[in-house]
């Protein structure tokens, strides 16, 4: 996708009316035709642009059947509709080079959908074309303002809704990816974190009376005998001639009810048992994650057919629609949600799909009783390792194991991913696309030029969920660089550091200023430099690691 610049200085060439973005300031100047006497020059602002787009939209029952320039129609409803002065001067007076910019704007937003189109006589007024044009001239104009003159809807981001700031590396962790996991020595309060985010997330009808386990928690105890997906995701009995269906499923089903809601699975303890043998088809599901037009979507955990016949003597299918799975499987619903369930039967046909609403946080002792995690999981779960603090710091948190009043009860936006790959992030941050692209590879290839010929190098997918996390930096009203380094430092904790361990003959003497810590420790940002400083003293014993 061209920015729009250079999109502005192209088209410009090949159009009666010249557009061209200024780069010192935020307006784009734009030309009438000069068949009438000369060329003759305006400039109007993005703002004013924003303003007309916004305009367009709210009336678009009146502008829909505009889309073929007609000077009359345009002058008259521009005068009428357009609220901005500037534009609406415009409007009466230099008609069709206005038209003509604001096409070639949508059609920049939409690129390369819209690229047929010719901007001196056509525009596309779609819902659909104009948000695009909104969020995108928006975020360009948002470039020009003055640091203390920033929109005010910054004031609205995840990390101003959130009063405790503590929670945000665990709320940015999850948006970026819905697996997370919590790694530290026994008793520094992993699976505790679970249970709060649900207490602070949990609506009044989902709050259990006794205010001891919210309706969107479940924890699944993992057992040091789990060598398949069979005690997760349930299994066919060859003797019952059906399915048999685990509470790590039904509560599944059950956040299918509410996706609105965050729903929290808690791997208490979850490399008791080999994680990339028992946990391989979610971590493989994982990975089909895919926006479209309902939401995210992904591959099926529990394959359609399963759904067919429940709980059934007789081996004949008993299930009709979605509300028969829920009645036979014993999962509460309303009359309301019974009634919607008995119109679809996606369970039977598509399976059971990951719910966005829900998030897998996993909680993990690294000690001689459990199991090392594969590189396989590392790179598909996003880390944070937890070491308990000071002693005293346990004092004051009984309540936030505690619902909160429903008015302050945290929203699904503030855990739910806004992006699944890079390219949506870059769409997102239009003004921000080259810099996100060429500093955070820049800074990758740099950790790998150290790891290289070692097997902790790092590919396409940590350049990826790199991205989407400075996006959600971003999307949270950081500046560019801000979030460019943070996101580094972040990923390099969570994604690239835990891969790393081995002996003096890999990783270099300890007390070698250039050994590859040492080296790496001049690529990566102070959180990580301090924890490569833990691993680097660890390795005068003759091995080091991640964990403790």
């Amino acid at each position: 996708m061209k920015d729009l610049y250079s999109f502005l200085d192209q088209t410009s060439n090949q159009s009666d009316f010249k557009a061209n973005l200024s780069n010192r300031g935020g307006f784009i100047t734009f030309s009438n035709s000069g068949r009438r006497g000369g060329v003759k020059y305006f400039q109007i602002g993005l703002d004013n642009l924003l303003q007309t787009l916004k305009d367009i939209l709210a009336n678009l029952d009146v502008f829909t059947d505009l889309t073929d320039y007609v000077e009359k129609s345009w002058r008259d409803n521009g005068s009428a509709y357009f609220t901005d002065s500037v534009a609406n001067a415009n409007s009466t007076v230099q008609t069709k080079p206005l038209f003509s910019t604001l096409s070639k704007i949508i059609i920049w937003a939409n690129q390369p959908d819209l690229d047929s189109i010719d901007p001196d006589n056509q525009i596309i007024l779609t819902k659909d074309s104009l948000s695009k044009a909104i969020e995108k001239l928006e975020a360009i104009a948002e470039t020009f303002r003055p640091k203390s003159q920033k929109r005010t809807d910054r004031q609205n981001t995840i990390s101003n809704q959130i009063s405790d700031s503590s929670y945000l590396l665990y709320l940015t962790a999850l948006r970026t990816k819905p697996f997370m996991l919590l790694a530290g020595i026994s008793g520094t309060g992993k699976s505790r974190i679970v249970r709060e985010l649900a207490f602070k997330s949990c609506p009044s009808y989902l709050q259990d009376e006794d205010g001891t386990t919210p309706g969107n928690y479940c924890m699944i105890e993992v057992k040091p005998n789990w060598h398949d997906s069979s005690e997760l995701l349930g299994y066919y009995s060859n003797i019952a001639k059906q399915y048999v269906f685990t509470d790590f499923v039904k509560f599944l089903l059950k956040a299918k009810l509410y996706s609105d809601v965050p729903f929290f699975v808690c791997m208490d303890e979850m490399n008791l048992a080999p994680v990339e043998q028992y946990f391989a088809e979610f971590l493989s599901v994982l990975e089909t994650r895919k926006q479209t037009e309902s939401g995210i979507k992904t591959g099926a955990l529990v394959k359609g057919h399963y759904f067919k016949r429940i709980k059934s003597v007789n081996e004949y299918d008993n299930v009709q629609t979605d509300a028969d799975v829920y009645t036979l499987l014993e999962i509460p619903i309303t009359a309301e949600q019974k009634e919607e369930l008995a119109k679809t039967n996606s369970l039977k046909t598509d399976g059971l799909t990951l719910p966005e609403n829900v998030f897998v946080i996993g909680t993990v002792n690294m000690d001689d009783t459990t199991h090392q995690f594969s590189r396989k999981v590392l790179d598909r779960a996003m880390t944070i390792e937890m070491n308990g603090g000071e002693l005293k710091d346990m004092f004051g948190h009984s309540s936030d194991l505690e619902y909160l009043p429903e008015e302050n009860v945290w929203k699904i936006d503030q855990f739910k991913p806004k992006h699944v790959n890079a390219d949506e992030v870059l769409e997102a941050h239009p003004a921000e696309e080259d810099a996100l692209k060429t500093q955070l590879a820049d800074k990758l290839d740099a950790i790998n030029q150290v790891l290289k010929d070692t097997p902790f190098v790092v590919s396409y997918r940590v350049l990826n969920e790199l991205v989407i996390y400075a996006g959600v930096l971003l999307d949270d009203g950081k500046e560019t660089e801000e979030a460019i380094n943070d996101a580094v430092d972040q990923i390099t904790l969570m994604k690239i550091l835990p891969r790393i361990e081995g002996d003096e003959d890999l990783l270099g003497n300890a007390k070698d200023e250039n050994n590859r810590l040492c080296q790496l420790m001049k690529v990566v940002g102070p959180k990580s430099q301090a924890k490569i400083k833990e691993m680097n003293r660890r390795l005068v014993s003759g091995f080091t690691r991640f964990w403790p």
